[in-house]
């Protein structure tokens, strides 16, 4: 099974962060050989952009034969994507062919190709998987098309909440998440029931174990109680999210954002507790990755971890991991009286707003989100399905054991905020939280040197 990967990783899941310049959304439209020669030197190939741009402002190729449209997707490695488009085309034949364009692994090259066919005003790709968040920054310039007119409520209500909410901007739908991702509580089944019993709920029982375990397990090789990514990364900012929003907090909504508020502070200043008060974090987390965590964890170094969903089957696997069989997950940590909410991560389907077979696009797309596709995308790629159903079906759990926890942690999940640039927000604010991490400012000046770039951002 293949599992989804770390921001170490940015093949697919959260981890993988857009890193395009400020401004890429705004400029002016390329023109056809600016765009190839963009299109070299980032290393996209000339083959696959020529094929997008031939369809620019064109009437349709033919008018005989079935519909033809192009999905572009990340590459895929484990021959699922590819059955599935097989399939389809099996099932529409003589009506509907869909071409898989597969983009590079890395999500920056991913995007740079999606803005310069947008921009040219491509008519393909007709379906495009992109990450969960770029529906406002793709949305808002008229890039991709409204989907309301397909969906139903009853429809999206087969979707976990955050599944239906991240492609929404400003009133409209403009996609369903495919797969999933989620920041998640790792721990170590056997030392939770030796002291306690009770998995953690919130940051003080977290803390109170942690210290009884580190104390008294150290030479059985616990360094360290808890574990979590400090590295200068999308995957700070999560984390941070993570905690306030498990005090009840939140940072407001586009065009109003606040990010130095007192309980924004309060979660930022838990996280730099961790390491230099309650010593329970390594004093090396600012340089850590989720992968570089997840090693310290296999090794048995700790009890306790923050990690995205990749991390279950490795931490799992016998050859990769010293305490195989011993990891459970929970939602993120709270404070008392709150509950726990993992930041969500993923791919979400859409469609050009210049494609030319919208109606087919749509027929696509509804296949890919089948209960029947997902399942099979849950089984052979190890995926988490935007599906309640599918993840909580019994045949797809004795396969995908994780599945029979990771349902009520998705379902209380919480997305980003929905932005025209999110990279506007994550830049300033992943050097502010690190800042914090390193011991190099304190809670209040980071998140106040950051507020004002952030605050009118929609």
């Amino acid at each position: 099974m293949q599992s989804v990967r770390s921001e170490m990783e940015p093949a697919a899941g959260s981890g993988s962060r857009l890193e395009a310049e400020p401004d890429q959304v705004s400029s002016p439209r390329l023109t056809r050989r600016k765009l190839l020669g963009q299109g070299v030197k980032a290393g996209l190939g000339v083959t696959a952009l020529g094929s997008w741009l031939a369809a620019c402002g064109g009437a349709p190729a033919s008018t005989s034969g079935p519909v033809t449209i192009q999905f572009a997707a990340l590459v895929d490695t484990t021959g699922e994507q590819t059955a599935e488009i097989k399939r389809f085309n099996d099932l529409h034949a003589g009506k509907i062919h869909v071409d898989y364009v597969e983009l590079p692994s890395v999500a920056t090259d991913q995007y740079s190709k999606f803005v310069n066919a947008f921009r040219a005003q491509s008519a393909t790709p007709d379906v495009v998987q992109i990450d969960v968040t770029w529906p406002a920054q793709f949305a808002l310039p008229g890039w991709l098309a409204p989907i309301d007119q397909y969906v139903s409520s009853s429809y999206l209500s087969q979707f976990w909440p955050s599944a239906r909410a991240v492609g929404r901007v400003n009133g409209h739908l403009y996609g369903i998440q495919r797969y999933m991702d989620i920041g998640m509580f790792y721990y170590r089944t056997d030392l939770v029931e030796k002291y306690g019993g009770s998995v953690p709920q919130t940051r003080e029982e977290m803390q109170t174990m942690a210290e009884r375990i580190l104390a008294a397990e150290s030479s059985q090789g616990i360094s360290y109680g808890y574990l979590m990514p400090g590295k200068k990364i999308e995957a700070i900012v999560d984390e941070w999210l993570e905690f306030l929003w498990g005090a009840g907090g939140s940072i407001g909504e586009p065009g109003k954002l606040q990010v130095n508020g007192a309980l924004q502070v309060d979660a930022l200043q838990y996280m730099h507790d961790l390491i230099y008060k309650f010593r329970l974090a390594p004093t090396g987390t600012s340089t850590y990755a989720p992968n570089d965590i997840l090693a310290l964890f296999s090794q048995g170094k700790a009890p306790f971890m923050r990690n995205w969903v990749f991390a279950y089957a490795i931490a799992n696997t016998p050859s990769r991991s010293k305490v195989a069989g011993k990891v459970g997950v929970a939602p993120t940590l709270a404070t008392s009286g709150h509950s726990g909410h993992g930041c969500t991560g993923g791919w979400v389907l859409a469609i050009n707003a210049n494609s030319q077979y919208k109606d087919a696009a749509w027929t696509f797309i509804d296949y890919m989100l089948s209960k029947e596709t997902q399942t099979s995308m849950a089984l052979n790629a190890g995926l988490i399905p935007s599906r309640p159903d599918v993840v909580s079906d019994a045949s797809v759990q004795a396969k995908v054991p994780y599945f029979k926890q990771i349902g009520s942690i998705l379902n209380s999940g919480q997305n980003r905020p929905t932005l025209k640039n999110y990279n506007q927000f994550t830049t300033p604010l992943q050097a502010a939280i690190n800042s914090v991490l390193s011991n190099q400012a304190s809670p209040g000046e980071a998140l106040n040197s950051v507020q004002t770039q952030v605050a009118s951002l929609t």
